[in-house]
């Protein structure tokens, strides 16, 4: 199978580290991106939007789209270890998490922060500081005291382990880190020792090295904004 989209995408790194959860092999094209769309995309998900996942990669004629349908897949295909909690209160409230932080947290995190400093600087423009800080207080004013109430004092964000809400909370905010926006401890220490947790995981801390190169590769040089 072969899955496709920009490693920077929350969406595909989403997908990515489910599958190194899971042991799943897959080849990789990195390619498709907001920035750039290789010819043919369309055929593959009309809407260009990424990731993408051929089961079949020689067919691309039938391709899996949208990241939480994937992850779906990929348990399917190997249930162990699930991502998703047995109990019914505890998957309900995952998917609820795993859909917040795909429409909300992304949303807020893409268009308010990332998209000012990273957009711009790729666009060969200063990044609009301005605009990504007073992104990031809108993000800081609801959303995130929301997520961290959810968290709580629990050390995972649905059930008694590490779940698709985990990594779905996970992928938006390292976007956050990237354009030099970590979450402040005194103000969301809980939540940013979730974050921590989680990408000192094997399956999450190999993308954090990759994006750091990725980055550097650009030439982007983010001065950190908030810690």
């Amino acid at each position: 199978m072969k899955l496709l989209g920009s490693p920077l995408s929350p969406f595909v790194r989403k997908a990515r580290i489910v599958a190194a959860e899971k042991n799943l092999d897959y080849d990789y094209d990195p390619r498709p991106s907001p920035l750039g769309w290789p010819e043919g995309f369309e055929k593959i998900n009309p809407l260009k939007r990424i990731p993408a996942l051929l089961p079949d990669s020689d067919n691309p004629d039938f391709a899996i789209n949208d990241s939480s349908a994937i992850c779906a897949y990929f348990d399917k295909l190997n249930p162990n270890p699930s991502l998703y909690p047995e109990a019914a209160v505890d998957y309900g409230r995952a998917l609820w998490m795993e859909e917040v932080c795909d429409s909300e947290l992304a949303n807020k995190i893409g268009m308010g922060v990332f998209r000012p400093v990273f957009f711009n600087l790729a666009s060969g423009k200063p990044a609009d500081t301005k605009a990504a800080h007073a992104g990031f207080e809108v993000l800081a004013s609801v959303l995130l005291p929301y997520l961290q109430a959810q968290l709580g004092e629990r050390e995972y964000m649905a059930g008694d382990a590490f779940s698709i809400a985990d990594i779905a909370l996970t992928t938006q905010l390292m976007n956050l880190n990237l354009v030099g926006f970590a979450l402040p401890k005194d103000r969301f220490g809980p939540l940013r020792a979730h974050f921590e947790r989680s990408i000192a995981r094997p399956s999450i801390a190999h993308f954090i090295e990759q994006d750091k190169i990725t980055v550097e590769k650009m030439g982007f040089q983010v001065e950190r904004q908030i810690d």
